[in-house]
């Protein structure tokens, strides 16, 4: 074998080691961005349930307190206190989904929550509790239902 066969011969071998070595590199990386989307899909899904588990307890909350007092029954105290861990756990992540605005969530979602935001106690005397928890009702329950409808819109699948 002539020296120039035999440097041809390397040269191909490398050529075919190079290219293997970048469709393994290639494989790799599409699987690595392939797990990653996933991965991302999976922490939406996650911040998307908490929202709405937290949404729901404010609305659990809310309808309960409306309901004893438009019927005119009270509440004992054991049921207050645990209506009142609803609102305060429900009350805590509806303001940290709101302070984090549309990281893991889009921008429809998090207007859903400002709105509520701004939407609790309007127009309502501050001293009118029946009002208030009508207004803070409605203003959840409405919250509630809009980001339901922004998740089911975001999360079609990773």
């Amino acid at each position: 074998m002539t020296t120039g066969s035999l440097i041809t011969l390397v040269a191909a071998v490398l050529a075919f080691i190079a290219s293997v070595i970048a469709a393994s590199v290639t494989l790799y990386n599409a699987r690595f961005r392939r797990f990653a989307r996933e991965r991302w899909w999976e922490r939406r899904v996650d911040a998307y349930t908490k929202i709405i588990d937290a949404l729901s307890s404010l609305v659990y909350y809310y309808e309960e307190h409306y309901e004893a007092e438009s019927q005119r029954q009270g509440l004992s105290a054991e049921y207050k206190q645990e209506l009142q861990e609803h609102w305060r756990k429900g009350y805590a992540e509806v303001k940290r989904a709101t302070a984090v605005g549309s990281f893991l969530i889009s921008p429809e979602a998090a207007a859903a929550l400002e709105k509520m935001w701004r939407d609790k106690g309007k127009d309502v005397h501050p001293d009118d509790w029946f009002a208030v928890m009508e207004s803070d009702y409605k203003a959840a329950s409405d919250a509630l239902k809009a980001f339901v409808a922004a998740a089911k819109r975001d999360l079609k699948g990773p």
